[in-house]
């Protein structure tokens, strides 16, 4: 489920529980409402702590998920996906990207990314990255 569809529904259940709770508060008096209180309080402050450590640790996930090419010689293409909802579809037609018999030499490497990263590498052919894509991707190069 993504971070929208969770928000979406977390705001629809607070607003729901806002509205059952006046209700209750108008029909049940002061003191019973005021014992009840207390008690989904209790709910409520354990079910926000773990929201939090659940945040926390998809947070950790996700920096440390990245994908990347560094300090590399490639003599064909890159193509690097991540978290994607729909069909993938990468060709490239013909060779490798570099036409001489001359090694491929890697460039200065630069700081490692959380998403995906090519850096001080030498990439012959066509570089393609999709990341959260929302729908189907497709890209194809070439005669």
């Amino acid at each position: 489920m993504t971070g929208q569809v969770q928000a979406r529904w977390g705001g629809a259940a607070a607003a729901a529980a806002v509205v059952g709770l006046g209700v209750y508060f108008a029909l049940a008096g002061w003191d019973a409402a005021q014992r009840w209180a207390t008690v989904l309080g209790l709910f409520v402050g354990l079910a926000g702590l773990w929201v939090a450590v659940a945040g926390l640790r998809r947070g950790r996930r996700e920096a440390a998920g990245g994908q990347g090419v560094v300090g590399s010689s490639v003599g064909g293409g890159v193509a690097q996906v991540h978290r994607t909802c729909g069909n993938v579809r990468i060709r490239h037609t013909g060779g490798p990207g570099t036409a001489s018999g001359t090694p491929l030499v890697p460039g200065p490497a630069a700081p490692p990314g959380n998403g995906q990263t090519v850096s001080g590498s030498a990439v012959g052919g066509p570089v393609d990255q999709v990341r959260e894509a929302g729908g189907d991707v497709d890209i194809e190069q070439g005669p």
